[in-house]
């Protein structure tokens, strides 16, 4: 099973561009507006951590309470000022510093928690993101660029966490600090309090105006930091190609018209963040001015009190950083939104590769293959057309036939990396779809032209073969496939880490690992597509030689250029076109003078 989960997208010949049509088709439309999405991030992900919650929510009490506090105590002071009260000047700057205090440890308790939930609630999405992505149609994974999930598993998932801890510090301590701060402008005058409240909505529809500029431009900055990710990606791989071909002015214009679009992106996202404040500054300098007038008015009428305008102005003061906070929300959460349903659009892709509800349980794997009539195609181009043949236990089949013909394609089909789009394939009389997939793949094992390494040791690369295995079967493995002279003479020997794809081993080094983790394996399934084209020939000697005791008694489909491979072969289809246009014995084959007896003659197989 950990064969083929980790080394699903090496595996894979091809390198399209594919567009997957028909998996959405018939699934229901699915609701991404804002509130559905965060009302979704709170179902999901938010609504495990409710203990933690409450405990944010009285920090933020204690906050809200003590902000209110000090309006209230200043308007006391003036008033107790005006009548020469002498115990105000020992109590209030005590009571002041208390209250100050109070606070500041409610803060400090209320951000660390804040971030801690912020955190907790962002690696639950990336665990989920990750494992839906391991689990997912390879169709669908290859569809976009890799830095495009690299870019929702990273950039995205930071928005959303960054407008989490903006929703709980806004939208509820902020909340409450206003609830409070109106309820002690009342207190202090319902008049004014009434005029103050008439201001501040008429900031409210430019304010959701901008919101919805910035989700649809949140969502094209992210589309373009998934594509950067993916150009500084080809570029950093490519790195050997590009110079080999004086490529570098080239690589540096492609960036850099990428570097320019993601500013233009990001600078138009910054100014529609920069108009909110001006527009709540105006309103309240507005609101400001027209109390202080009003007030002043009542003041030397002799209907309010300078100790409760006082207060009234302190309340009004504080209260513009809760309102203007919260006039930005809705610019963070329409950013967040976007990402959200990016996040959300990825997790609701349903896999169809995936096991029955009730799968067949094969008493014994013997390992007979069979197709019948299966066809296969991408979007709308026909890979295969009409395949049907069988191999039996323990029989070696060869497919040969030039490239794009669908080889590797009917490899890939047979662990269920793909379905067929008609036909049945089936596993000893079983529908592959019928069975379990972690079982079925468990059953074969897998070595491609480009087998993929983790950087991680030699011992463990072998060792994905069969995760169990102790350290003389890892060694036995790299014997038989010719590994273990070029691994002990490592500096580290089988505990050398080999690099990030195993850069650090040459591709035949890379190669003799990946047969050896096949050999470890010890499958009664083999599927080989050109196992030995980056080996030289003496190591080619004796691998073949190890091919074939491995291959006795077990089944071996084998996608091959090499003339020694394809004589010993039981059988052989030539592949041309996705469609079998010949097939049989080797000398039969050349004695036909058809397509197979041309490529022999071309050296196609050498």
């Amino acid at each position: 099973m950990i064969c083929f989960h980790v080394v699903l997208c090496a595996q894979i010949a091809y390198q399209r561009d594919m567009k997957e049509t028909e998996h959405q088709s018939d699934q229901p439309a699915k609701d991404y507006s804002t509130t559905a999405l965060f009302r979704r991030l709170w179902r999901d992900w938010v609504r495990k951590y409710l203990g933690r919650l409450l405990l944010i929510l009285i920090f933020m009490i204690i906050i809200s309470a003590s902000s209110g506090a000090y309006p209230v105590l200043i308007g006391y002071v003036f008033n107790g000022l005006s009548v020469a009260s002498p115990d105000l000047v020992w109590q209030m700057p005590a009571l002041i510093v208390v209250i100050a205090a109070i606070r500041s440890v409610a803060m400090y308790s209320l951000a660390n928690e804040i971030a801690l939930l912020s955190l907790l609630v962002t690696r639950e999405i990336q665990k989920q993101m990750a494992s839906h992505m391991i689990m997912a149609d390879l169709r669908d994974i290859m569809s976009q660029p890799s830095g495009t999930f690299v870019s929702r598993m990273t950039n995205d998932v930071n928005i959303i966490r960054e407008a989490l801890v903006r929703l709980i510090n806004n939208l509820i301590k902020d909340s409450l600090m206003i609830i409070i701060l109106v309820g002690v402008l009342i207190s202090f005058d319902w008049l004014l309090t009434l005029f103050v409240l008439g201001v501040y909505p008429l900031a409210m529809q430019p304010i959701l105006r901008i919101g919805r500029r910035q989700r649809h431009g949140s969502r094209e900055l992210q589309e373009h930091l998934g594509q950067a990710t993916s150009t500084l990606h080809e570029t950093i791989k490519g790195g050997r190609m590009i110079r080999a071909y004086g490529l570098e002015d080239y690589e540096k214009s492609r960036t850099s018209r990428m570097f320019e679009l993601l500013f233009q992106n990001q600078r138009s996202l910054a100014y529609g963040r920069a108009k909110i404040d001006p527009i709540l500054e105006v309103l309240g300098g507005v609101a400001i001015a027209g109390i202080v007038g009003f007030a002043g008015w009542r003041v030397l009428s002799g209907s309010l009190d300078i100790g409760h305008v006082a207060g009234f102005i302190t309340a009004l003061l504080m209260l513009a950083q809760p309102v203007r906070a919260l006039g930005t929300l809705n610019t963070i959460l329409q950013e967040a939104a976007a990402a959200l349903s990016r996040l959300y659009t990825l997790l609701d892709t349903p896999s169809h590769v995936a096991s029955p509800a009730k799968p067949e349980i094969p008493k014994q794997v013997n390992g007979q293959i069979s197709f019948e009539s299966v066809s296969f195609r991408y979007a709308e181009d026909v890979t295969l057309s009409d395949i049907s043949f069988t191999v039996n236990p323990g029989q070696t089949m060869a497919l040969v036939g030039p490239s794009g013909g669908g080889k590797s394609t009917i490899i890939n089909l047979i662990p269920r990396l793909f379905d067929p789009a008609e036909g049945v394939i089936r596993l000893d009389g079983h529908d592959l779809r019928h069975l379990d997939l972690s079982d079925l793949r468990a059953s074969m094992a897998l070595v491609s032209q480009d087998s993929l390494l983790f950087n991680d040791t030699v011992a463990n690369n072998i060792a994905f073969g069969r995760l169990d295995a102790d350290e003389a079967a890892i060694h036995k493995a790299a014997k038989s496939a010719a590994a273990d002279t070029f691994i002990t003479a490592l500096p580290d020997g089988y505990d050398a880490m080999v690099g990030e794809e195993g850069n650090r081993l040459s591709g035949g080094q890379r190669q003799r690992i990946a047969i050896a983790r096949a050999i470890l394996r010890n499958a009664p399934v083999l599927l080989l597509d050109e196992p030995t084209s980056a080996l030289d020939s003496v190591t080619e000697e004796h691998i073949q030689n190890a091919m074939q005791m491995l291959a006795k008694g077990r089944t071996t489909i084998i996608v091959a250029h090499r003339l020694a491979t394809v004589r010993h072969a039981d059988h052989i289809l030539v592949i041309d076109g996705g469609q079998i246009v010949e097939q049989g014995h080797h000398d039969s084959l050349l004695a036909k003078g058809g397509v197979y007896a041309s490529l022999c003659q071309s050296q196609h197989f050498f």
